[in-house]
């Protein structure tokens, strides 16, 4: 378990299971969730009992996104999104350059930063109900946590664009065919089938699958730090504008 609940890490048979843990707020990121992300992470990384990492989350969502009540109601809301954005990018840096194979379980929703999350990790399992959304322009805002550095890199500029400017929503089968998921399984089946490709992983060759993943990832690294940051900078300059202001108190007036 990571220093509060709003992260959980076991170990159990090579396999790391981080979960989200604030189901009634969707597991929206905060300043708490993104630290315990973070160290949930940086923990697994340096566990050597830990061959495979398992990403989900509890309830009903499995990431909401950012936290659009803490946003509004911050009373510099510009410098408390940068804070929050550049927290959530020592998480997202940590898990981009795990050298261990990533898993993840995605039910009900992947919005945002929850979106980049699943973006970060190797295979990918959903539900026929789960839904992919960028969701950033919708209130205002553009992307962080590395969303426009791997989106464009895994659907294509295109539909990376489409995606960002509309704010659609992406069905499961939707996402299959695009690359974003890897299968799609019944929800009652998702955990137990995300369970069962970890241990099978970690029955594996584990020093090569990290070494895999690792080289295949950093096919794509040149230059991503540098957009993590001007990822922070914008939608932190995005945030403190009275539009986005106004699109967040219609959005959460829902």
């Amino acid at each position: 378990m990571t220093d509060d609940d709003s992260v959980l890490l076991t170990v159990e048979d090579g396999v790391a299971s981080i979960t989200l843990n604030q189901p009634a707020r969707g597991n929206a990121l905060d300043l708490p969730l993104v630290r315990g992300l973070h160290h949930a992470v940086r923990d697994a990384a340096a566990d050597d009992r830990a061959r495979v990492v398992l990403l989900s989350g509890n309830g009903r969502l499995f990431c909401g996104g950012g936290d659009l009540r803490e946003m509004q109601a911050a009373p510099d809301r510009g410098a408390f999104v940068n804070q929050l954005a550049s927290a959530a990018h020592d998480a997202v840096r940590a898990l981009a350059a795990l050298e261990k194979p990533v898993v993840a379980a995605v039910q009900g929703s992947a919005a945002g930063a929850g979106l980049s999350l699943v973006l970060l990790c190797d295979l990918v399992l959903a539900t026929p109900r789960t839904t992919f959304v960028t969701g950033y322009t919708a209130v205002g805002l553009t992307p962080d946590c590395g969303l426009s550095w791997l989106l464009p890199r895994a659907v294509g500029l295109s539909r990376a664009l489409d995606l960002t400017l509309t704010s659609r929503k992406v069905t499961a089968d939707e996402a299959l065919a695009m690359g974003l998921v890897t299968r799609v399984v019944e929800e009652e089946e998702l955990l137990a089938d995300a369970r069962g490709l970890c241990a099978g992983l970690a029955r594996g060759p584990a020093h090569a699958l990290g070494q895999a993943r690792a080289l295949l990832r950093s096919g794509y690294a040149a230059g991503f730090d540098e957009q993590l940051d001007r990822e922070a900078e914008t939608i932190a300059r995005m945030a403190a504008t009275e539009a986005t202001g106004a699109l967040i108190a219609g959005f959460l007036a829902r």
